[in-house]
């Protein structure tokens, strides 16, 4: 059994490191106590921990003599620990839906979804489709989301879902991903196959358009 950053509970780092989150703070006086070792052997751990980025230091001075040194958890250590954002965004979805009924939240979420497309635009450079699908390629895997332009130049598969777990509940943020990145590309996109529903990725191809005479354009300029 291993802490969410890595170490098991029972070792020293791990004891350290579940010191600091229910206490905040300690020095090299109380993780010694704590593990009943020597000085030298926690500062061995805290050499570690910090050279990992999980602990910082800072320098207090108690009246006379040499500042002793306070050690806590980094805000990269934090980050680390379990978080319920899907459950909360899941609830509040749910009590959204109940309070509002489900159009209402289909409205709030295609809000959210062209604020999120704002951020993205601003950083667009392309006027084509073909380089904005490039640029958005490039904006996702920054976000965390491996992502291709599809080797027809008609569309982009996603490699992850940033909102696995809720949307496995609520599958109207699926529909809010996919409407930010048609606000980001400025086309309409059709859902080939989702991860959602058990595929490898989320593909999408740019929606065909027919003309009044009958002729069917792919607006795509790669």
């Amino acid at each position: 059994m291993t802490t969410t950053i890595g170490f098991a509970p029972e070792s020293g780092a791990g004891k350290i490191v579940e010191h600091l989150q229910r206490h905040g703070e300690g020095t090299v006086k109380d993780f010694a106590a704590l593990l009943e070792v020597s000085a030298t052997a926690v500062r061995e751990h805290l050499v570690h921990l910090q050279a990992d980025g999980l602990v910082v230091a800072r320098a207090e001075r108690r009246g006379p003599g040499r500042p002793r040194l306070v050690y806590c958890l980094s805000e990269k250590a934090q980050s680390l620990f379990p978080k319920q954002y899907d459950r909360l965004i899941s609830l509040l979805l749910r009590e959204l839906i109940a309070l509002e009924g489900a159009d209402r939240v289909d409205q709030i979420l295609d809000r959210v979804s062209q604020r999120l497309a704002g951020e993205y635009a601003d950083r667009m450079q392309g006027t084509d489709i073909g380089a904005r699908l490039g640029e958005l390629r490039r904006l996702l895997e920054q976000r965390g989301v491996p992502a291709e332009v599809a080797p027809e130049g008609d569309g982009i598969r996603l490699f992850a879902c940033p909102y696995y777990d809720v949307a496995h509940m609520h599958p109207q943020v699926c529909s809010m991903e996919r409407q930010m990145i048609e606000y980001v590309l400025g086309e309409k996109l059709d859902l080939q196959n989702s991860i959602r529903e058990g595929a490898h990725s989320c593909s999408f191809t740019v929606r065909e358009t027919e003309t009044a005479d009958g002729r069917v354009i792919i607006p795509l300029q790669m």
